[in-house]
């Protein structure tokens, strides 16, 4: 899964303190659980702190949304080279 994924940041601005965006790969902890998830869309909630909407690639795991603070991790998709 690595091998096609980087964790280069690109050109585009992201959304949150950690750059996170919808399509990314994320290693989650909540509650000492540790799980891979798909970043599915971004929601900011009125304090201004960032809510993840995922969707756990592991369908034993219930959680389906998670905080900039319990992302461990983040994969982002390799971006087509302009040729």
């Amino acid at each position: 899964m690595q091998q096609s994924l980087t964790e280069e940041a690109g050109p585009e601005r992201r959304g949150t303190s950690k750059g996170i965006g919808a399509g990314d790969i994320v290693l989650l902890d909540k509650k000492g659980r540790r799980f891979h998830a798909l970043v599915t869309e971004l929601d900011q909630q009125e304090s201004g702190r960032f809510e993840l909407c995922v969707r756990p690639l592991d369908s034993r795991i219930s959680y389906r949304t998670a905080t900039v603070r319990e992302v461990l991790e983040v994969w982002r998709k390799a971006r087509a080279r302009a040729g």
